[in-house]
Protein backbone atom coordinates (compact mmCIF):
# COMPACT_ATOMS: atom_id res chain seq x y z
CA UNK A 1 0.00 0.00 0.00
CA UNK A 2 1.37 3.33 -1.04
CA UNK A 3 2.03 6.34 1.01
CA UNK A 4 -1.44 8.09 -0.12
CA UNK A 5 -3.27 4.82 0.34
CA UNK A 6 -2.17 4.79 3.91
CA UNK A 7 -2.80 8.42 4.82
CA UNK A 8 -6.42 7.81 2.65
CA UNK A 9 -7.19 5.01 4.93
CA UNK A 10 -6.43 7.19 8.37
CA UNK A 11 -8.37 9.91 7.37
CA UNK A 12 -11.00 8.06 6.29
CA UNK A 13 -11.21 6.52 10.12
CA UNK A 14 -10.95 9.82 11.31
CA UNK A 15 -13.72 11.51 9.12
CA UNK A 16 -16.00 8.78 10.32
CA UNK A 17 -14.88 9.20 13.70
CA UNK A 18 -15.69 12.83 13.12
CA UNK A 19 -18.87 12.38 12.32
CA UNK A 20 -20.14 10.10 14.95
CA UNK A 21 -18.80 13.37 17.12
CA UNK A 22 -20.92 15.45 15.02
CA UNK A 23 -17.75 17.32 14.71
CA UNK A 24 -17.85 19.06 10.62
CA UNK A 25 -13.86 20.46 10.22
CA UNK A 26 -11.37 18.61 9.85
CA UNK A 27 -7.98 19.71 10.90
CA UNK A 28 -6.03 22.22 8.76
CA UNK A 29 -3.39 20.18 6.38
CA UNK A 30 -0.58 21.25 7.95
CA UNK A 31 -1.66 19.71 11.04
CA UNK A 32 -2.74 16.93 9.65
CA UNK A 33 0.77 16.54 7.87
CA UNK A 34 2.82 16.21 10.78
CA UNK A 35 0.56 13.79 12.80
CA UNK A 36 0.64 11.40 10.50
CA UNK A 37 4.54 11.48 9.98
CA UNK A 38 3.97 12.29 6.19
CA UNK A 39 3.75 15.42 3.74
CA UNK A 40 1.01 18.18 3.03
CA UNK A 41 1.48 16.87 -0.47
CA UNK A 42 0.48 13.31 0.59
CA UNK A 43 -2.01 14.57 2.59
CA UNK A 44 -3.64 16.91 -0.33
CA UNK A 45 -3.67 14.17 -2.55
CA UNK A 46 -5.54 12.08 0.16
CA UNK A 47 -7.69 14.82 0.72
CA UNK A 48 -8.96 15.06 -2.95
CA UNK A 49 -9.74 11.12 -2.87
CA UNK A 50 -12.05 11.90 -0.24
CA UNK A 51 -13.39 14.97 -1.95
CA UNK A 52 -13.82 12.86 -5.18
CA UNK A 53 -15.98 10.18 -3.17
CA UNK A 54 -18.18 12.44 -1.59
CA UNK A 55 -16.49 12.42 1.73
CA UNK A 56 -15.47 15.91 2.71
CA UNK A 57 -16.11 19.09 0.76
CA UNK A 58 -13.19 22.02 0.84
CA UNK A 59 -14.30 25.36 1.40
CA UNK A 60 -11.72 28.73 0.60
CA UNK A 61 -11.55 31.53 2.37
CA UNK A 62 -10.85 32.59 5.76
CA UNK A 63 -13.38 29.68 7.09
CA UNK A 64 -11.97 27.72 4.83
CA UNK A 65 -10.60 23.91 4.96
CA UNK A 66 -11.77 20.28 5.11
CA UNK A 67 -15.43 19.91 5.92
CA UNK A 68 -17.30 16.10 6.66
CA UNK A 69 -20.08 16.28 3.63
CA UNK A 70 -22.54 14.93 6.24
CA UNK A 71 -22.66 14.93 9.98
CA UNK A 72 -24.64 12.94 12.69
CA UNK A 73 -27.53 14.80 13.73
CA UNK A 74 -27.67 15.41 17.46
CA UNK A 75 -29.55 13.26 20.01
CA UNK A 76 -32.92 14.99 20.90
CA UNK A 77 -33.95 12.95 23.70
CA UNK A 78 -31.99 11.34 26.56
CA UNK A 79 -32.82 8.13 25.30
CA UNK A 80 -30.84 8.93 21.98
CA UNK A 81 -27.94 10.14 23.57
CA UNK A 82 -25.02 8.32 22.88
CA UNK A 83 -22.09 7.93 24.68
CA UNK A 84 -19.57 11.22 25.50
CA UNK A 85 -16.45 8.66 23.34
CA UNK A 86 -19.44 8.18 20.74
CA UNK A 87 -16.90 7.44 17.84
CA UNK A 88 -14.24 4.48 17.34
CA UNK A 89 -12.20 4.59 20.57
CA UNK A 90 -8.67 3.22 21.92
CA UNK A 91 -9.31 0.51 23.94
CA UNK A 92 -6.92 0.88 26.76
CA UNK A 93 -7.59 -2.29 28.53
CA UNK A 94 -6.37 -1.64 32.45
CA UNK A 95 -4.78 -5.32 32.52
CA UNK A 96 -1.91 -5.01 30.44
CA UNK A 97 1.42 -2.98 30.22
CA UNK A 98 1.54 -1.67 27.02
CA UNK A 99 2.41 1.82 25.20
CA UNK A 100 0.78 3.97 23.22
CA UNK A 101 1.98 3.31 19.92
CA UNK A 102 1.66 -0.43 20.70
CA UNK A 103 -1.99 0.13 21.58
CA UNK A 104 -2.57 2.17 18.21
CA UNK A 105 -0.83 -0.19 15.98
CA UNK A 106 -2.85 -3.45 17.22
CA UNK A 107 -6.61 -1.51 16.93
CA UNK A 108 -5.29 -0.27 13.68
CA UNK A 109 -4.99 3.02 14.08
CA UNK A 110 -2.09 5.54 12.45
CA UNK A 111 0.02 7.10 15.47
CA UNK A 112 1.53 9.80 15.81
CA UNK A 113 4.05 11.96 18.77
CA UNK A 114 4.80 15.15 19.52
CA UNK A 115 7.60 15.58 21.75
CA UNK A 116 7.03 19.23 23.37
CA UNK A 117 9.85 19.24 25.63
CA UNK A 118 12.35 16.01 27.03
CA UNK A 119 15.76 17.17 29.16
CA UNK A 120 16.76 16.41 32.67
CA UNK A 121 15.01 18.36 35.64
CA UNK A 122 13.77 18.01 39.01
CA UNK A 123 10.31 15.68 39.76
CA UNK A 124 7.20 17.22 40.92
CA UNK A 125 6.73 16.53 44.45
CA UNK A 126 4.09 13.94 43.69
CA UNK A 127 6.57 12.65 41.38
CA UNK A 128 9.53 12.47 43.49
CA UNK A 129 7.34 10.58 46.07
CA UNK A 130 5.87 7.88 43.86
CA UNK A 131 9.69 7.17 42.73
CA UNK A 132 11.40 7.52 46.31
CA UNK A 133 13.20 10.02 45.55
CA UNK A 134 13.94 13.69 46.76
CA UNK A 135 12.83 16.70 45.16
CA UNK A 136 16.26 17.68 44.66
CA UNK A 137 17.20 14.42 42.43
CA UNK A 138 17.33 14.88 38.68
CA UNK A 139 15.35 12.82 36.58
CA UNK A 140 14.47 12.19 32.39
CA UNK A 141 11.28 14.68 31.92
CA UNK A 142 9.37 14.42 29.03
CA UNK A 143 6.13 15.84 27.44
CA UNK A 144 4.39 14.66 24.61
CA UNK A 145 1.20 14.88 22.49
CA UNK A 146 -0.07 11.83 21.10
CA UNK A 147 -2.18 11.40 18.00
CA UNK A 148 -4.40 8.63 16.85
CA UNK A 149 -5.46 8.86 13.25
CA UNK A 150 -4.49 12.55 12.81
CA UNK A 151 -6.46 13.95 15.57
CA UNK A 152 -4.95 14.47 19.14
CA UNK A 153 -5.48 11.69 21.47
CA UNK A 154 -3.57 12.45 24.85
CA UNK A 155 -0.95 14.27 26.46
CA UNK A 156 1.42 12.88 28.49
CA UNK A 157 3.99 13.91 31.40
CA UNK A 158 6.34 11.43 32.23
CA UNK A 159 9.19 11.08 34.76
CA UNK A 160 12.02 8.52 34.79
CA UNK A 161 14.19 7.80 37.41
CA UNK A 162 17.87 6.52 37.00
CA UNK A 163 21.13 7.60 35.27
CA UNK A 164 20.69 5.04 32.36
CA UNK A 165 17.47 6.16 31.85
CA UNK A 166 19.11 9.61 30.38
CA UNK A 167 19.93 7.34 27.44
CA UNK A 168 16.88 7.63 26.01
CA UNK A 169 17.23 11.52 25.29
CA UNK A 170 18.44 12.23 21.98
CA UNK A 171 16.39 9.48 19.92
CA UNK A 172 12.84 9.32 18.45
CA UNK A 173 11.13 9.24 21.56
CA UNK A 174 8.22 7.86 19.73
CA UNK A 175 7.53 4.86 22.36
CA UNK A 176 9.80 4.73 25.70
CA UNK A 177 9.05 1.18 26.59
CA UNK A 178 10.51 -0.12 23.85
CA UNK A 179 13.48 2.08 24.12
CA UNK A 180 14.04 1.19 27.80
CA UNK A 181 13.88 -2.30 26.89
CA UNK A 182 15.57 -2.54 23.75
CA UNK A 183 18.44 0.21 24.51
CA UNK A 184 18.91 0.15 28.28
CA UNK A 185 17.88 -3.48 29.51
CA UNK A 186 15.00 -1.72 31.86
CA UNK A 187 11.73 -3.56 31.23
CA UNK A 188 8.38 -1.80 32.55
CA UNK A 189 7.11 -5.13 33.58
CA UNK A 190 4.21 -3.82 36.59
CA UNK A 191 2.25 -0.57 36.85
CA UNK A 192 -0.16 0.91 39.29
CA UNK A 193 -2.50 3.14 37.71
CA UNK A 194 -6.05 5.37 38.49
CA UNK A 195 -8.07 7.16 36.37
CA UNK A 196 -10.35 9.96 37.60
CA UNK A 197 -12.17 12.36 35.40
CA UNK A 198 -10.60 15.60 35.24
CA UNK A 199 -11.27 19.29 33.55
CA UNK A 200 -8.56 20.96 31.28
CA UNK A 201 -7.54 24.84 31.52
CA UNK A 202 -6.84 26.75 28.27
CA UNK A 203 -3.14 25.70 27.82
CA UNK A 204 -3.35 21.84 27.89
CA UNK A 205 -6.75 22.53 25.70
CA UNK A 206 -4.92 24.13 23.32
CA UNK A 207 -2.30 21.69 22.95
CA UNK A 208 -5.47 18.86 22.42
CA UNK A 209 -7.35 21.26 20.41
CA UNK A 210 -10.40 21.30 23.13
CA UNK A 211 -11.74 23.90 24.53
CA UNK A 212 -11.09 24.77 28.31
CA UNK A 213 -13.19 23.12 30.66
CA UNK A 214 -13.56 20.14 28.42
CA UNK A 215 -13.64 16.80 30.91
CA UNK A 216 -10.79 14.07 30.17
CA UNK A 217 -9.72 11.04 31.65
CA UNK A 218 -6.84 11.99 33.85
CA UNK A 219 -4.57 8.32 34.22
CA UNK A 220 -1.76 8.48 36.54
CA UNK A 221 0.43 5.49 36.78
CA UNK A 222 3.52 4.33 38.04
CA UNK A 223 5.44 1.59 36.64
CA UNK A 224 8.34 -0.54 38.21
CA UNK A 225 11.16 -2.27 36.68
CA UNK A 226 11.96 -6.35 36.40
CA UNK A 227 13.56 -5.80 40.06
CA UNK A 228 10.20 -3.87 41.37
CA UNK A 229 12.30 -1.02 41.08
CA UNK A 230 9.99 2.56 40.63
CA UNK A 231 11.38 3.76 37.51
CA UNK A 232 8.65 5.74 35.94
CA UNK A 233 5.81 7.85 36.97
CA UNK A 234 3.53 9.33 34.67
CA UNK A 235 0.06 11.17 34.73
CA UNK A 236 -1.63 11.35 30.73
CA UNK A 237 -5.20 13.19 29.95
CA UNK A 238 -6.93 11.21 27.73
CA UNK A 239 -9.77 13.07 25.80
CA UNK A 240 -12.50 11.69 27.17
CA UNK A 241 -14.24 11.30 23.88
CA UNK A 242 -11.47 8.99 21.90
CA UNK A 243 -10.65 6.61 24.86
CA UNK A 244 -12.44 3.89 26.65
CA UNK A 245 -11.00 1.85 29.35
CA UNK A 246 -12.02 -1.68 30.16
CA UNK A 247 -10.41 -4.15 32.83
CA UNK A 248 -11.12 -7.73 33.92
CA UNK A 249 -11.96 -8.90 37.53
CA UNK A 250 -12.21 -12.34 38.85
CA UNK A 251 -13.24 -13.36 42.00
Amino acid sequence: MSQVEHTHAALLRLCDELQQRAVARLPPERDLAARLGTSRTTVRKALDMLERDGVIRRVRGRAGGAYLSRVAPAPLSPEEAAPFCSGRPLQRSLGTVKGIPQLLHEQGFRDGTQVISAGIGRPSLRAAQHLGLSPDTEVVSLLRLRFADGDTLSLERMYLAGERCTGILGTALDSVYELLSSNLGVTVSVTDESIELATIGESVGAMLGQAAGTPVLRLERVGYDQHERPVEYSVDLFRADRTRFSGRRTA
